[in-house]
């Protein structure tokens, strides 16, 4: 039972940790860079909202989405992309190109679609909108983030947990000392005069 304890102990503080750890390290990254999306190792990292890319990415799913030096040159039919909207700048979707407009041989802008819509997005992609390329994803991470940023969140996952490892570590205190004390009465008990003797 001890030993159990001891495992969980340290696993829900390990997890703890990596908790805050990372949504620590998002919100930081997220402050830190320009356009106010959380970077991991140059990454951004997205929760997607929508099922218009599905069965590619689904809705729930954290995307990490490489940054591009020269969008123009580097995106090419079939790849899926993170760009911004021209009505609303802090609006990102995450579609595939659907294809190249060119001008003198030179791509200058581009077509795009959700792989779940029937009709392909409107209007057309300057290359200047286009945020990143997507690397892979987190199957439905996003949910665990969304759930993170809600104080029933915070409450389940960090809260609730410390006040168990506190707990916990108040029950191996309390038995360290109840120890302690039973073991100074078993040598009070042995120690010449400890006991009275009967007449």
């Amino acid at each position: 039972m001890k030993t159990m304890l001891k495992i969980l102990n340290g696993a829900i503080t390990v997890f703890l940790i990596l908790v805050i750890a990372l949504f620590g390290g998002l919100a930081f990254s997220a402050r830190k860079s320009g356009d106010a999306i959380p970077t991991i190792m140059g990454h951004k990292v997205l929760t997607v909202l929508s099922g218009s890319m599905e069965p590619a990415i689904h809705t729930g799913d954290v995307i990490i989405v490489k940054p591009l030096r020269n969008p123009a040159a580097e995106v090419k039919d079939g790849d899926i992309i993170t760009f911004r909207t021209q009505e609303k700048a802090d609006m990102l979707i995450t579609h595939r190109v659907s294809g190249t407009i060119l001008v003198n041989n030179q791509p200058v802008a581009f077509t795009t679609k959700g792989d779940a819509n029937e009709s392909p997005d409107l209007g057309v992609l300057n290359p200047n909108q286009i945020v990143g390329k997507y690397q892979w994803r987190v199957p439905y991470f996003g949910y665990f983030a969304s759930f993170m940023r809600q104080p029933v969140g915070i409450i389940t996952m960090v809260i609730l947990p410390g006040l168990i490892i506190i707990g916990l570590e108040f029950r191996k205190m309390w038995q360290t000392l109840s120890e302690a004390e039973k073991a100074k009465e078993e040598a009070a008990k042995t120690e010449p005069g400890g006991e009275e003797e009967a007449n």
